[in-house]
């Protein structure tokens, strides 16, 4: 699996709820992070 590096903050809320989350969440909200951080062409 890829390493993504992500803000304390929310480092802490994925641990506090680490086993709500299934991978499927946290690749969704991988592609919405980087499309918001990622320059239009």
């Amino acid at each position: 699996m890829p390493e993504i590096t992500v803000s304390e903050g929310l480092y802490r809320q994925l641990s506090v709820s680490e086993n709500q989350v299934d991978e499927e969440t946290l690749w969704k909200m991988l592609h919405q992070f980087k499309r918001q951080n990622t320059p239009s062409e």
